[in-house]
């Protein structure tokens, strides 16, 4: 796999291989810097300035026409690991459905990771190409607190079902269970997308020092609790605190034993490092792109 430089808008997922990566070998993508959807959570937000100030990146399409020449034959892209593609400033620039017409044809694979039904826009396009599309659901109940600009959870599960109905492989987010806040509506929303999906991942919280303290600003009544979990036995790794193994182990096996209750659908988790949850190797869902 080629390996871009820091320049470069192509650039290798997980360059610093971790252990509890299993995504397969591919490519990151991101349209614009930074995201509009808001989302406390978001780990992105840590190294990347001006994160909630997100804008296109300069000459985007010129600079990604270049770097795609050098790309192999059959190489996968995501699209997008630290900001959505689909995010509000998309409507404007445009940027992401540039980007599914420069590909038309090419011998590459590609997987869209968004939390937007503006995605519905590019439906003709996405029905030309090996795409497979990963949905993010994160709460019903604290929408306004925890993601303020991002689409409702009724327009993303309408989004889902257009794109499986279309044909369009389709992979459902539960991501991330953050607890006391939203680890009882994990399932309920599991329950929901499932007939709609042939995979499903899962991650809990890895807490960052901005996401955590926005998080218990926004949920004061939480705050003691995650303090205790995080802070105090919080484990520490690669990409943030980790809650404890055990707690994780019983907020996945929730949803886990949910989705092996029907054979068609497929789960894996990310960077939980859980391997008896591992219902598919390649965590991403890119294995059910046609033809990839």
């Amino acid at each position: 796999m080629l390996i871009f430089n820091h320049m470069s808008y192509i650039s290798l997922f997980d360059p610093w291989q971790s252990p509890v990566c299993t995504c397969p070998p591919k490519y990151s993508l991101n349209p614009y810097t930074g995201c509009g959807h808001g989302c406390l959570y978001c780990y992105a937000s840590s190294f990347i300035k001006d994160f909630y100030s997100p804008r296109p990146k300069k000459d985007f399409l010129k600079k990604v026409k270049k770097e795609l020449l050098k790309l192999p034959p059959g190489s996968l892209i995501s699209l997008s690991n630290s900001s959505d593609p689909y995010q509000p400033l998309e409507k404007t620039y445009k940027l992401t459905r540039s980007f599914l017409k420069l590909i038309l044809g090419l011998p590459l694979n590609l997987l869209i990771i968004t939390k937007s039904n503006l995605i519905l826009r590019d439906l003709d396009l996405l029905k030309k190409l090996k795409v497979a599309v990963a949905i993010t659901f994160t709460t019903k109940d604290y929408q306004k607190k925890l993601e303020p600009w991002a689409p409702p959870f009724e327009e993303r599960l309408l989004a889902l079902k257009t794109l499986y109905k279309a044909g369009i492989p389709t992979i459902a987010r539960i991501d991330p269970i953050i607890p006391g806040i939203n680890e009882d509506e994990s399932l309920e929303l599991l329950t929901e997308v499932l007939p709609f999906v042939k995979h499903v991942v899962t991650s809990t919280y890895k807490a960052k020092p901005q996401s955590f303290n926005r998080l218990t600003k926004a949920f004061p009544e939480q705050a003691r609790r995650l303090k205790t979990l995080y802070v105090k036995l919080g484990e520490k790794k690669k990409g943030g605190v980790y809650l404890p193994e055990e707690l994780r182990r019983g907020l996945i096996k929730r949803l886990y034993q949910k989705v092996k209750e029907i054979n068609e659908v497929s789960f894996a988790t990310c960077r939980e490092g859980l391997p008896e949850f591992e219902l598919n190797e390649r965590c991403d869902g890119s294995f059910l792109i046609k033809g990839g």
